[in-house]
């Protein structure tokens, strides 16, 4: 009886991924360490992040019709983001001369 003891309760000896990865280089995850019964994390496409407005200072400035769309955005971008990256960057200056 003492031949056959009983291995209910104890754990095996598993190493941990950094020591995997410190003895040997492995190239995946080694199929224990993988929990096949919870869903794996899917990113969708990038339609789903919003996109950071674009503010292009030319139609800014400009007198065409455009203009009132891009201070659309650029309100937009002020207000939601508090930021926004700028195109067609013109100083006064260089508008003027």
């Amino acid at each position: 009886m003492e031949g056959n003891k009983s291995t209910y309760g104890s754990s095996l000896l598993v190493p941990s991924v950094q020591e995997l990865v410190k003895k040997q280089s492995i190239l995946s995850v080694p199929s224990r360490y993988i929990r096949p019964d919870q869903d794996p994390i899917l990113i969708s496409d990038h339609l789903c992040f919003p996109q950071i407005p674009v503010i292009d200072f030319h139609k800014l400035i400009s007198v065409e019709s455009m203009a009132s769309d891009e201070l659309e955005n650029l309100h937009f971008a002020c207000k939601d983001w508090g930021f926004f990256p700028s195109v067609s960057f013109v100083s006064v200056d260089q508008h003027y001369t």
